[in-house]
């Protein structure tokens, strides 16, 4: 009997062995596979950094740095012009002495302090273009057709702010078709008014008009803003009625004779 229950327990032993032996083997605990989200995580850490990013990133300098380094100079150049625009505040509102709180721009300083703090001091001077009201006699037909030719062709801001204001010295903007009141801008209105589009065809261009973009921070740290206002928005607030329905006349005209291939 003793010899039965022996071969029986031999037996088994020798199953269970053989079971261990040929079972699958089971993934290793501590080297799991690449998830798909580890793997989405790599490829947006390869992802090249976009002048989109830059606007949007809490840490600017950083990115600012990161674009740099594989941007052209051109689009360096352009996107440095924006973030310069907007740490440029900072220092206009020290030499204003507008440093008081303030409900409706503080959130969007503190901002911009928090994220301009690691880049230098923007340069102050800023050129800006002539825009003395032409002598009567000086209009000049074909003056005025050149300054619209080159108005019609300019894309960059600073070009497109060159452009239309010369186009203003010379008489040659269609101030009548422009605006439904038919007004006339004064010289302080057509450069305030042509930067307001800049603004408004920059954040467009590079989808960045939202409440976090460092140009809609620019503009809400100025003029003061409601919470979550996008750019638009924030322009509405700081204008004067008036004022906004000119930008948006100028935005408009800009915008069609410039599609429509008047070059």
């Amino acid at each position: 009997m003793r010899g039965w229950v022996l071969l029986l327990t031999l037996l088994v032993a020798a199953v269970w062995v053989l079971d261990a032996h040929w079972a699958p083997p089971t993934p290793s605990v501590g080297r799991p596979a690449k998830s798909s989200a580890t793997a989405t995580r790599v490829r947006s850490a390869r992802a090249p950094i976009t002048a989109t990013t830059v606007l949007h990133s809490p840490d600017l300098a950083a990115t600012l740095a990161q674009f740099s380094a594989h941007a052209t100079v051109e689009d360096v150049q352009r996107l440095r012009a924006e973030v310069d625009a907007a740490c440029r505040v900072l220092v206009l509102l020290q030499l204003d002495g507008r440093v008081d709180a303030d409900v409706r721009r503080d959130q969007s300083r503190h901002e911009l302090t928090r994220r301009c703090g690691e880049l230098p001091v923007p340069s102050m001077y800023v050129p800006i273009a002539d825009t003395r009201l032409p002598l009567d006699d000086a209009s000049n037909a074909d003056a005025a057709a050149l300054a619209l030719a080159n108005l019609y062709q300019a894309r960059s801001p600073e070009r497109l702010v060159d452009a239309w204001l010369e186009a203003f010295r010379v008489d040659a903007l269609p101030q009548q078709k422009i605006f439904p009141d038919q007004r006339r801008l004064l010289p302080a209105e057509a450069e305030a008014l042509i930067q307001v589009v800049v603004d408004w065809r920059e954040c467009t261009r590079l989808n960045a008009c939202g409440a976090d973009s460092l140009i809609t921070l620019k503009v809400c740290a100025l003029h003061g803003c409601e919470p979550g206002n996008d750019l638009r928005a924030a322009w509405h607030q700081a204008l004067s009625p008036r004022d906004f329905e000119a930008a948006v006349a100028i935005h408009e005209w800009l915008r069609d004779q410039q599609s429509a291939g008047n070059q």
